[in-house]
């Protein structure tokens, strides 16, 4: 029996084998040399600082500690701005100003609005050339190369695997081999598709660190908060009104998601409900609307009972729901609107809908 390829079943595995390290291994190299950075020298604003230490995030609370230093905003101890006389400077915190409402908007809001502001990504644009932030799109080539990569080892794979079985090979080794490929080729896939978040290269690290400790960018409350965050301003009220914004955002967040599941749990329930309930009626041997084989609404079998042409009166008048309702001439009756025609069409005693037929 001829080696499959000439090359031997385990040598293959064994070179297969090395083929996804080495393809996880170069990865692994590029990503690290992603997230290393090159020195791009230090933070030349507390707007700089303020996104390398938080993001865009902690931009918006850097542009929020600004405006409560100049006085143009007063945050109250629910954690809600309001607007006080004045104006300020800047063209990220009028932005800012502008999306507090006459009665108050909470501070998590204002914040956020001011990290979607052009100059927030202007920042985040510079770091990331200066090599102090990742590139996410150069961490998300990475992915989709390397997903692509192992979707193609995969494919090398398994036409050895059906070249190596048809012959009568051994192709157990190369068949765990392959679990193991596509396990790890789902999950590479799936970090491709996802936008891989901006965060500090080390470098990026090391320089907002050196610039913490000289503390020239953190000589006020603002620069404070662009090092620390609202948790490091040193007013302790307004440190206590941030975090009660936090948690009212958290708790907020979690009602919607909530809100959202119940929705959605509740469109399913009703659909289950509205199936079964339309069934009560049908044509099958337990409908409780007819005796024998045959359908509750008349049909075959020994169904319900012939519907007779002049309605027998039942001797009280039967309502269903909170709009409709049968009159004691067999006449359905709607608030606020004509009544319906519909013939009691059983001469039993029965009291469900199946019992009467609508009549033109």
């Amino acid at each position: 029996m001829t080696d499959t390829w000439g090359i031997p079943g385990p040598a293959f595995a064994g070179l297969y084998l090395g083929l996804l390290l080495l393809l996880a291994l170069s990865a692994a190299i590029r990503l690290a040399l992603l997230r290393r950075g090159r020195a791009g020298g230090a933070p030349e604003g507390p707007e700089e600082l303020a996104v390398l230490t938080g993001g865009r995030r902690r931009f918006g609370e850097y542009v929020v500690a600004t405006l409560l230093d100049e006085q143009v905003v007063r945050l109250a101890g629910n954690g809600w701005l309001s607007r006080v006389k004045g104006t300020t400077a800047g063209t990220v915190g009028r932005e800012a100003v502008s999306r507090i409402g006459k009665h108050g908007t909470s501070l998590e809001r204002v914040c956020d609005a001011a990290a979607e502001h052009g100059t927030a990504l202007e920042l985040e644009a510079a770091l990331i050339g200066r090599g102090l932030l990742t590139d996410p799109r150069k961490v998300r080539s990475t992915w989709v190369a390397t997903a692509v990569a192992y979707w193609l080892a995969l494919v090398l794979g398994v036409v050895r695997l059906i070249a190596g079985s048809s012959t009568g090979h051994p192709v157990g080794i190369l068949l765990g081999l392959l679990a193991v490929g596509t396990a790890v080729a789902i999950a590479v896939t799936v970090k491709a598709r996802n936008r891989p978040s901006v965060m500090a290269t080390a470098a990026g690290t090391a320089a907002a660190e050196a610039a913490r400790r000289a503390g020239t960018l953190t000589t006020d409350s603002a620069g404070t908060v662009a090092a620390h965050g609202f948790g490091g301003h040193p007013d302790k009220d307004i440190r206590r009104a941030a975090t009660q914004a936090a948690a009212q955002a958290a708790r907020h967040s979690a009602a919607r998601a909530h809100s959202r599941r119940t929705r959605l749990a509740g469109a399913g329930g009703g659909a289950a409900v509205g199936y079964w309930g339309g069934s009560s009626c049908g044509g099958g041997s337990g409908s409780s609307c007819g005796g024998g084989g045959g359908g509750g609404c008349g049909g075959g079998g020994g169904g319900g009972a012939a519907a007779v042409e002049t309605p027998t009166r039942p001797a009280a008048s039967h309502s269903y729901g909170n709009r409709n309702s049968l009159r004691g001439d067999g006449r359905w009756t709607t608030r606020g609107a004509s009544p319906d025609r519909i013939s009691w069409s059983s001469t039993s005693d029965c009291s469900s809908p199946c019992c009467w037929s609508g009549s033109s």
